[in-house]
């Protein structure tokens, strides 16, 4: 009798970009014209496997990462690093860092201080506030008044804050979804052009 405990598992097997027709194809375009053909990562492919769901998540992926919004896109932009940092994605934290270097201007040693913000001397305190106040709510940390207060300080308003939390809740899902799931996909199959680096394909299965 064969042994389970050996056998292969059987892992999700993701829509391949060459395999997507009708909305899905559509959508999948859309990343590659938005953020670039490098950034349409396995994630879309898992999400593909059902078209209601890819079509919300880009959606909300979209309007945060990339329209025009309540804060500055470089500084909503960092959450994800953060978020991604905490969880500790590889895959996800070099996905971040080429997406803030490739469409925001921000250079490797500007990556290293948004990853060290709580020590850094070049980070501002409105960075500060916003990358603190993100990671509370995304890893459950609990906020107070006076983190509220330091927002309002800094000119944040009521759709900033809402901008802040989505983002800390959409890319701390990401993150655990690279971490927790991933390894059992076949990211492993997905063309080398749509990932944002060697070293994101060297590590889209852990």
């Amino acid at each position: 009798m064969l042994d389970k405990t050996k056998q292969d598992l059987k892992k999700v097997q993701l829509l391949q970009p060459q395999d997507a027709t009708g909305e899905i194809a559509e959508i999948f375009e859309d990343i590659r014209r938005v953020k670039g053909p490098n950034f349409l990562t396995p994630t879309w492919g898992f999400f593909a496997l059902d078209i209601d769901l890819l079509r919300h998540w880009w959606g909300l992926t979209k309007r945060l990462q990339m329209a025009k919004g309540a804060l500055d896109k470089p500084l909503l932009n960092s959450i994800s690093l953060v978020c991604a940092a905490e969880v500790d994605c590889p895959r996800c934290i070099n996905n971040h860092q080429t997406h803030l270097i490739e469409h925001f201007g921000m250079t490797e040693a500007d990556v290293v201080e948004v990853l060290n913000f709580e020590k850094s001397t070049k980070v501002d305190a409105k960075t500060k506030a916003v990358l603190r106040f993100a990671r509370k709510v995304a890893f459950a940390e609990g906020t107070t008044e006076e983190d509220f207060q330091e927002l309002r300080r800094h000119g944040v308003s009521d759709v900033g804050v809402v901008e802040i939390v989505s983002m800390a809740m959409m890319e701390s899902g990401m993150a655990r979804h690279a971490v927790g799931v991933a390894p059992f996909e076949n990211g492993d199959e997905w063309p080398r052009e749509n990932l944002p680096s060697q070293h994101y394909a060297e590590n889209v299965n852990r």
